[in-house]
């Protein structure tokens, strides 16, 4: 009964409720943070929380790398939570490693775990699925990016629910603290630590936004360590945070009033630098 009064509502398909791939949002942030001069600003595409094999399929996939594409971004960070049942597809998750390769980005792909990844007992197949498919693994992990000259720090961290998330160790290769730094962390309530090592900006998923949200209310169920920083930008001192509603859904295979999103954040240089 309670299955076919969702499906019935499914069908209605109010305005606020949002199920399918199309539904997705593109959101613009410009973010003063590069340290030199530059022709255009850094492009950044931010994606999270797609759990593939819940309610999201290969061909929605298909459907977000187009939109992903078409913003031309030099840099692609996916924050965690990738795959949620890999399982179901009983060996032909490889079928990923070769779609997820079609996403453009002249400075790399990298992705991070999220707590669904590393709470599986399959970890080891999301891994070979994001190694196969040329995507940047940064588990507890940091390296120099170029770009136009200027050198950006991207690190990650491992998740920090599920296992060992370490941001001292994903800041280990960094130059100095100089350097424009970039770090991605599934949990965004994390960033009240993070913000203590001069990282410039905290990139988050986990959330889903609160995936249902009730209007003068919010989300009335939401995650640990995503209480605090639910979505989109925020400003801790000296850092900022973007929080992303994630492509995916977990629990309930809807969205009320918080649709998917695709972010692209444009890295410009600071004000006071000619």
């Amino acid at each position: 009964m309670i299955n076919q009064a969702v499906r019935l509502f499914l069908k209605i398909k109010p305005r606020f409720l949002y199920s399918d791939a199309e539904d997705v949002k593109i959101r613009n942030y410009r973010l003063p943070l590069l340290n030199q001069p530059h022709e255009r600003p850094l492009r950044i595409v931010h994606i999270s929380d797609l759990h593939i094999g819940f309610n999201y399929t290969y061909e929605d996939l298909i459907y977000h790398i187009k939109i992903i594409n078409q913003l031309q971004p030099d840099i692609v960070l996916i924050t965690g939570d990738l795959f949620d049942k890999i399982d179901i597809y009983k060996g032909k998750s490889k079928a990923f490693s070769p779609l997820l390769r079609t996403i453009k980005a002249p400075l790399g792909v990298y992705f991070t775990y999220g707590n669904h990844d590393q709470r599986s007992n399959h970890t080891h197949k999301i891994q070979s699925v994001i190694e196969n498919s040329g995507i940047h693994l940064l588990n507890n992990f940091g390296r120099t990016i170029d770009y136009d000259g200027e050198a950006i720090y991207l690190g990650g961290t491992d998740d920090i629910l599920s296992s060992k998330g370490n941001v001292i160790q994903a800041l280990k290769n960094r130059i100095n603290d100089e350097q424009v730094t970039l770090m991605m962390v599934h949990e965004p309530d994390y960033a009240d630590y993070v913000n203590r090592f001069k990282v410039d900006l905290q990139l988050s998923g986990h959330t889903h936004g609160g995936q249902i949200r009730i209007p003068f209310i919010g989300a009335p169920v939401l995650p640990k360590l995503g209480k605090n920083y639910v979505k989109g930008l925020y400003e801790l001192n000296q850092m900022l945070l973007h929080v992303s509603p994630g492509l995916g859904t977990t629990h309930l295979p809807v969205r009320f009033f918080c649709p998917a999103e695709i972010t692209l954040l444009e890295l410009e240089t600071k004000k006071d630098i000619k």
